[in-house]
């Protein structure tokens, strides 16, 4: 109502003015004072209780069709036209009345036709307070024909002016929605540079030194007198902490490398596969009989979550043999699942406890996704990740 504020003002004072020119000329037709009173009243009262919510039809195209919106309209025509014919002055209204009509009624062309049912009807009050001589029928034609004209021309440009308006509001927010996306690309962009930069720093670097520090450790060890054994011991320790070092160090690389998955996810995630078994001699079972393939946005998450779970088999596990499911279930889900014959996780540890399967369960919290652990029948860790399906929403809709 705020919007309108000016407007709810500007009728109010109308009114009361109308009322105001009636009571002058009460004296000479108390009958017609009274009725035009009467359409004044019925007027303020309808627009007080329910006219001024038919304003912003116009700007709401949900409510436009409504054919609540064509009540208050249609009262002020009638009370219009019948307040007119008790006193000419009442034809005032029609400066209320026509703006109503504009703001209230959609589409067009039934406004056009509203405003020239308030034209005939005021012209016809005109016709039964003032006779039907000669002049006063070219009269009450002639000032019609004037405030229809006005009241088309400047109708017609306000739609024109609001449907742009309308226009310009949906290409905004085209905008808007767009700089949005492109503002989610650079930052994931910026986020997959990054990651690989860093991989790459990690094997150029502190991956090529453990592994340097085993090669010298395990041939300090070997070289030692069999009277040594203290030292061979911290040696073998040294050798074991490095050699931990370096799993852990090539299972980091291995989850941030960057994979490419615009060829599809399955070509993809056999790259990775081949790498991870190529890298540990873990055998890996790939099965993906019953997946259809889904948009990017959900393929590269699941991607990067096999990638993830098998970084935490090469690092925790000391599995041999690891099984990869990949479906898409007939509810609407895609599901990955992962099972190892490892040593198998704490009954009671949660899928948020430990940086990877964190930042795994915030990736799949993004797009709807959610993360179970449990236990494998081989004794082993039982991951699985469900994602809604892009494929399967979009045919719904």
């Amino acid at each position: 109502m705020t919007r309108f504020s000016w407007w709810h003002l500007a009728v109010g004072v109308t009114v009361l003015m109308l009322a105001l020119i009636v009571l002058a000329d009460a004296a000479e037709s108390p009958g017609g004072a009274v009725g035009a009173w009467i359409c004044l009243a019925v007027l303020a009262i309808g627009y007080a209780a329910f006219g001024w919510r038919s304003l912003d039809v116009r700007t709401d195209r949900a409510s436009s069709t409504s054919r609540a919106a064509l009540v208050f309209p249609l009262l002020a025509i009638a009370y219009t036209a019948v307040g007119t014919a008790f006193d000419p002055s009442m034809a005032t209204l029609q400066a209320i009345t026509f703006p109503v009509i504009w703001f209230s009624i959609d589409p067009t062309r039934r406004a056009i036709l509203l405003n020239i049912v308030l034209a005939v009807g005021v012209t016809l009050g005109f016709l039964v307070s003032t006779g039907t001589s000669a002049p006063a029928v070219g009269q009450a034609v002639a000032v019609e024909a004037i405030s229809l004209v006005f009241s088309l021309a400047l109708g017609i440009w306000f739609t024109f002016a609001l449907h742009q308006g309308q226009e310009n509001t949906r290409l905004l927010d085209e905008l808007r929605a767009t700089q949005a996306e492109l503002a989610i690309l650079n930052r994931d962009s910026g986020i997959v540079s990054e990651r690989e930069r860093l991989a790459g720093e990690i094997h150029d670097t502190i991956a090529q030194s453990l592994t340097g520090l085993v090669m010298v450790a395990e041939r300090t060890r070997r070289s030692l007198p069999d009277d040594l054994p203290v030292i061979s011991d911290d040696l073998q320790l040294i050798e074991d902490i490095a050699r931990e070092a370096l799993v852990e160090t090539r299972a980091l690389v291995a989850a941030s490398a960057p994979v490419d998955v615009n060829g599809g996810l399955l070509p993809a995630l056999d790259r990775v596969i081949a790498r991870f078994s190529r890298e540990t001699g873990v055998s890996i079972t790939l099965d993906t009989s019953g997946y259809v393939p889904e948009p990017n946005e959900v393929e590269v998450v699941l991607l990067r979550s096999a990638q993830e779970a098998l970084a935490n088999v090469r690092k925790h596990s000391g599995a041999s043999e690891v099984t990869v499911r990949l479906t898409s279930g007939a509810s609407g889900v895609v599901c990955l699942t992962i099972g190892d014959n490892g040593t198998g996780i704490a009954p009671d540890r949660s899928p948020g406890e430990g940086f990877g399967l964190a930042g795994m369960q915030q990736r799949l919290s993004l797009v709807g996704g959610t993360l179970a652990l449990g236990t494998a029948p081989s004794g082993g860790v039982h991951l699985q990740v469900t994602l809604p399906s892009r494929l399967s929403a979009e045919v719904q809709r």
